[in-house]
């Protein structure tokens, strides 16, 4: 992947030899997904408290096929955007295809220049300034995380909250308005608790990359952007959500179902495309997967194209207080189409924080 990097870098000529490179990626990508237990790994028993890391290990592969795809084929060079003129020595093309390969936005690149980026809140200098920021949003959002993780776990501590996993709507709760109050709590908790482990993933890695690695504060903006103030689908989606794999959702679904169906094409194309990388992940646990997954971001798709229609026949945008109820509606109405397979595959019962050390 790595050299493939290096490879699109240098240019259009370089074409053959990425199309060499693609197969054997490609093959190694998918044997990686199949044959590493990294869980058992850590942990010889019960391995599958630790099923995440099965899980992240197959989202990056994913990620890695995706990636290694749209590079290959891609007619447009990447390029990192500079302040000034910069040699592309053999050292500065290794550097930068570092960059281009761990970057995972793609900020600070020519084909993310339209990325919307949330306002840093971190005092950029000195150093020291922004690494304490960090660090004070790392554990304020471990405590977070643990807090509704635990909350999640007492709803069903022999079912939901263990690794065995369990449905969000439980059987044994006889009325359906408190089955299904006890489904949506579960739901928002399961957002929450992806919000909460994708920040704590992206406070480590400014520590490490500023800290260890001396990159400029700069090169990393917050990956969230108060998406709860979120006043349409649109709005989250595109605005204050995550962007991690934005690059993908583009290249690989968006692009080239928009030519066939315009930009309803092009969105259901982006959000199948986010489908199936959350439907992969989910078979990274080791109790297979739902397509239930894929049908709940085809339906955010689904929204996202009425709310370009609603604009179209009023001329005005999606927002405000209506667009807020609106957006939560929409999310969290569908979210158990996301949320329950999740519950089923035992991730809430995973350990996160070793028992003894939790607050």
């Amino acid at each position: 992947y790595y050299v493939t990097n290096v490879l699109a870098i240098l240019g259009p000529e370089t074409f053959v030899y990425r199309l060499a490179l693609l197969p054997i990626t490609l093959f190694t990508a998918y044997r990686a997904s199949v044959s590493l237990d990294l869980a058992r790994g850590f942990l010889d028993s019960h391995p599958e408290r630790l099923g995440y890391f099965n899980q992240a290990l197959v989202l990056t592969m994913f990620t890695v096929f995706t990636r290694t795809t749209f590079r290959t084929f891609s007619s447009q060079t990447p390029q990192r955007r500079r302040e000034s003129p910069t040699a592309m020595t053999p050292k500065q093309i290794a550097l930068d295809a570092v960059d281009l390969t761990f970057n995972i936005r793609g900020y600070g690149w020519n084909f993310a220049s339209s990325m919307k980026v949330a306002p840093q809140t971190r005092p950029l200098t000195p150093t020291s300034m922004f690494l304490a920021a960090a660090a004070k949003s790392l554990l304020a959002h471990i405590l977070i995380f643990d807090f509704f993780h635990y909350i999640s776990q007492i709803l069903g501590s022999d079912t939901v909250g263990s690794t065995v996993g369990g449905s969000v709507y439980d059987a044994a709760i006889s009325n359906p308005l408190t089955r299904q109050s006890r489904a949506t709590l579960l739901t928002i908790l399961v957002g929450l608790l992806i919000y909460g482990a994708i920040q704590i993933s992206h406070d480590a890695y400014c520590i490490i990359s500023v800290a260890i690695f001396r990159q400029n504060p700069s090169d990393s903006p917050p990956l969230f952007n108060a998406p709860w103030l979120s006043t349409s689908l649109t709005d989250f989606w595109a605005a204050r959500w995550h962007q991690v794999f934005r690059q993908d959702f583009l290249a690989i679904g968006a692009k080239p179902l928009s030519l066939v169906a315009g930009r309803p094409g092009g969105v259901l194309g982006a959000f199948l495309v986010s489908g199936m990388l959350h439907f992969v992940g989910l078979w990274g646990m080791n109790k297979g997967t739902d397509i239930r997954v894929v049908y709940f971001f085809l339906m955010m798709g689904v929204g996202v194209i009425l709310e370009g229609f609603w604009r179209r026949v009023t001329g005005r945008r999606v927002g405000g207080w209506l667009g807020w109820i609106w957006s939560c509606v929409w999310l969290v109405g569908f979210g158990p189409l996301m949320a329950d397979p999740w519950c089923q595959s035992g991730i809430m019962g995973s350990v996160f924080l070793p028992q003894p050390i939790r607050p």
